[in-house]
């Protein structure tokens, strides 16, 4: 099984190739395919899958950045200390002709790291 992972990604959403409502799953989708090298899985019944969160801006009809945060590998609840233990990655990304520019912003890890905890690991779900 792979390690819970936290990325944040800066992006004009303008830029995202879709319309406003699907921005977030597919900036994620896109970031799996070419960063991760798999599928974004938000089956949330499957014993490892992914989270997104939908904040503000991400719908925008202006030419806006915004921020967009995933969960990758969620397997269970983790609490806010020990979200803040697992690996954050921080990007920028540019839309490129038909590609995305995922550019690492390393500077940015630890305050995203924190800001970002006060997000539920996971999203709010429950599994039965």
């Amino acid at each position: 099984m792979a390690n819970p992972q936290r990325v944040t990604i800066r992006v004009r959403v303008t830029e995202i190739p879709t319309n406003p409502e699907n921005r977030v799953s597919r900036l994620g989708r896109d970031f799996c395919q070419q960063i991760l090298q798999r599928p974004f899985n938000n089956n949330l019944q499957d014993e490892c899958h992914d989270a997104m969160y939908f904040l503000p801006n991400f719908d925008s009809e202006n030419d806006v950045k915004a921020w967009f945060l995933y969960d990758f590998n969620v397997m269970h609840p983790l609490s806010k200390e020990e979200v803040l233990t697992i690996q954050h990655e921080v990007y920028h990304a540019t839309w490129k002709g038909d590609t995305w520019i995922f550019t690492p912003r390393k500077q940015w890890n630890d305050e995203a790291r924190r800001y970002c905890s006060m997000y539920t690991w996971g999203g709010s779900y429950k599994k039965e």
